[in-house]
């Protein structure tokens, strides 16, 4: 749907609040692409949580179609993975997938596509896609009893009508297809502002080079450049349908940057790649064969970039695992994508090293390997792994947990709670499954490896790295979400890295779950739909999940083939959604657990201070609360989200239906922006989260 801002209505039942098992959908909704569904899971959902019936967007162009693709005349995709003669036209318009989500602080998702356009590849991806790709849709989910969508104003960003001055190493001409693959959101990282807003920065241009386009042929090598552009995503323009503006653009185009908001409110910017298969740049040469190593900080108040000095670079992987530090540091863990086709990034080696970047000083100090770091040895007791397997292989009887030292590509890092006991003072990191060390290609094949790296910031940034039980099952490409109650989710992904041979990996649906209080993963649900590559989830202010995605490279860089023999389905996006419920929502017999009720009137959070006390107002008794925390307003992309946190919150008094907590100390515990505040109530099945207040924190201090 190409500039098209329509508003679509579904009558999809998504399973919100819910009070019985599986959410029923409306037939006419349900297509033809999507999975049987699993099996009910009701009578053991205290155990192992349960899913939705997947459900999706029901139009194209506004009118009704169980297919997840169209041609321009209304007619489903042919069958044929050739579509048809070379010479054939036709023009599949497609249903965007979830491949970047926002949990917008109305409780509503904006989401927007990846790799749009690869249906329309006939022979070889690398061949073609310069030419076929299209700038990525966005779209606005309102879940409910009964979803709907909205498509935004400026719908695929907005970027560079003009077209795009591409570092193209050839000469032109370029590709014929003038603006249409000029501004691709996919491949941006995306933040909230302070105030609530989106920025995405960095995406995609598509050409072909040398570019053969304007001569009549489709055919040349693809190439992927990073974009310079930051959009920004307002979601009460236009009367709340919201809309797309262009901020200023950064001095380097960025392909897989990570963004990461620091305690000033301001965004720091590192690595991503201005071209990824070509980085030869003959005006500055020595960027050439290596990622963008500069960083460069956004300043939300006046819209514009500054390039950090050279003490501020570092050469770091595609979209590296950055964290903010309860000191106001910034931590690299050690991992990250090595997408990079042929490891041409002549730093690989150092990527193995986790490093802190002080935005005050503008520096970077190394703080080791990873596993290697001089942690303590592991005790020959610890229950996180009783039969005493080498972590990430499951070779048993070669003595105690153990953590393969070093990077992790493709893997997810999430920061476990924050907790004022000792004063905001450790930050602890887990991360689980993807694949071994650089230099590229890594490993092919997924680890279950599964390991917790704390930095002590009140010890000088002190790394130490211990090793949890392992994943049940290797998995590359897993989403990691942090729950309320401070447990961890892994959702989705394949056996192995589909970057390396894309539709002869299988995928992997069991939904895992991490407990800190006992050191290990637990198996729970499976999920409808096989998503791997370009998968997301994200937490929803109900306590439930959002899961979607699954956006796949073409098979084995030709077209979209799905090779049969259960490998993962290779035919397309897939643009469905569940939402699964985990089991502190449901009591030991699979009934609906009773969430507890946040009864002030929701401004009382819209702008919290500081330090501040904060009120709760409850239905439930005070002593009956376990904790309260903050989270972040979700806001992800190829698995990570930079600003992920989850701050416990002290407990200052007790009284009847009333409980007061004191607000994070400063910005480097709680950055400016939003978050979602839950009240946890203790329960026969642990805690119990309520619906979430939206909150603001530090909003006065950005100036």
């Amino acid at each position: 749907m190409r500039g098209k801002t329509i508003a679509v209505v579904a009558g999809a039942a998504a399973f919100i609040g819910a009070g019985t098992a599986q959410a029923s959908i409306d037939a006419a909704f349900l297509s033809p692409f999507m999975a049987q569904p699993a099996p009910d899971t009701s009578a053991q959902a205290g155990t192992l949580g349960e899913f939705s019936q997947p459900f999706v967007e029901p139009t194209i162009n506004g009118k009704p179609t169980p297919d997840k693709c169209v041609t321009e005349d209304g007619s489903p995709r042919p069958a044929n993975p050739l579509l048809g003669p070379v010479g054939d036209a036709r023009y599949l318009d497609c249903k965007p997938t979830a491949a970047s989500v926002n949990v917008l602080p109305d409780g509503r998702i904006m989401y927007y596509d990846g790799l749009e356009g690869t249906e329309q590849v006939r022979t070889s991806i690398v061949l073609e896609y310069g030419h076929n790709a299209g700038n990525d849709q966005s779209r606005v989910l309102t879940l409910g009893s009964s979803p709907s969508w909205e498509i935004p104003g400026h719908a695929d960003g907005g970027a560079n009508p003009g077209g795009y001055d591409n570092q193209a190493l050839f000469p032109p001409p370029l590709s014929d297809d003038g603006t249409a693959n000029d501004g691709a959101l996919f491949c941006s990282d995306n933040k909230f502002l302070p105030d609530g807003r989106v920025i995405s920065l960095g995406g995609t241009a598509y050409y072909t080079d040398p570019g053969v386009g304007a001569n009549g042929s489709n055919y040349g090598v693809s190439e992927l450049e990073g974009l310079r552009n930051a959009r920004i995503f307002d979601p009460t323009a236009l009367d709340g349908r919201g809309d797309w503006s262009q901020s200023g653009s950064m001095q380097y185009g960025r392909w897989y940057p990570t963004a990461i908001t620091l305690p000033s409110g301001k965004i720091l910017a590192a690595s991503g790649v201005t071209k990824l298969l070509k980085p030869v740049y003959p005006d500055h040469p020595t960027d050439s064969g290596t990622n963008v190593t500069e960083t460069e900080t956004y300043d939300p108040v006046t819209g514009k970039w500054s390039t950090n000095p050279a003490g501020a670079n570092r050469d770091l992987p595609l979209f590296p695992r950055l964290h903010l530090l309860p000191d106001g540091k910034v931590f690299y863990n050690a991992a990250g994508q090595s997408f990079n086709p042929a490891g041409q990034s002549y730093g690989e080696a150092t990527w193995n090293e986790a490093a802190v970047y002080d935005p005050a000083k503008q520096s970077w100090t190394d703080l080791g390997i990873p596993g290697l770091e001089g942690a303590p040895s592991p005790d020959p007791t610890d229950l996180g792994n009783p039969a005493g397997d080498v972590q990430g292989y499951g070779i048993p009887g070669l003595g105690p947990s153990i953590t393969i030292p070093g990077f992790r590509g493709s893997t997810f890092s999430i920061m476990l709670p924050l907790t004022p006991g000792d004063g905001y003072k450790k930050a602890s990191f887990l991360t689980a499954g993807g694949v071994l060390n650089p230099p590229s290609p890594g490993s092919y094949f997924a680890t279950s490896d599964s390991r917790i790296t704390t930095v002590d910031t009140g010890n000088g940034d002190l790394m130490s790295t211990r090793p949890t039980g392992d994943l049940g099952e290797p998995r590359w490409y897993a989403s990691g979400v942090m729950l309320p109650t401070g447990q961890v989710l892994a959702f989705n992904g394949s056996d192995r890295d589909e970057v390396a041979g894309p539709g002869v990996e299988y995928p992997v649906q069991k939904t895992e779950m991490f407990d800190p209080a006992t050191n290990k993963w637990t198996t729970l649900a499976s999920s409808h739909q096989p998503r791997t590559y370009h998968n997301t989830a994200a937490l929803l202010p109900t306590g439930q999940v959002l899961v979607g995605g699954h956006a796949p490279i073409s098979t084995l860089y030709a077209n979209d083939t799905t090779v049969p023999g259960g490998f993962a389905p290779h035919d397309g996006r897939d643009p469905s959604f569940e939402i699964y419920s985990p089991p502190y929502l449901f009591d030991k017999d699979g009934s609906r657990a009773i969430q507890p009720v946040i009864e002030n009137d929701p401004s009382a959070f819209k702008s919290l201070e500081y330090g501040q006390p904060i009120h709760i107002n409850l239905d439930i008794p005070a002593d009956d609360v376990d904790s309260v925390v903050l989270v972040r307003n979700p806001s992800v992309t190829h698995l990570i989200d930079a600003d992920q946190r989850n701050v416990v919150l002290p407990v200052t008094n007790r009284e009847g239906d009333d409980v007061t907590v004191t607000a994070p100390p400063n910005g480097n515990v709680a950055p400016p922006g939003p978050y979602m505040l839950f009240v946890n109530r203790k329960g026969d099945n642990g805690p119990v989260p309520s619906k979430a207040a939206q909150a603001f924190i530090g909003l006065d201090t950005v100036q």
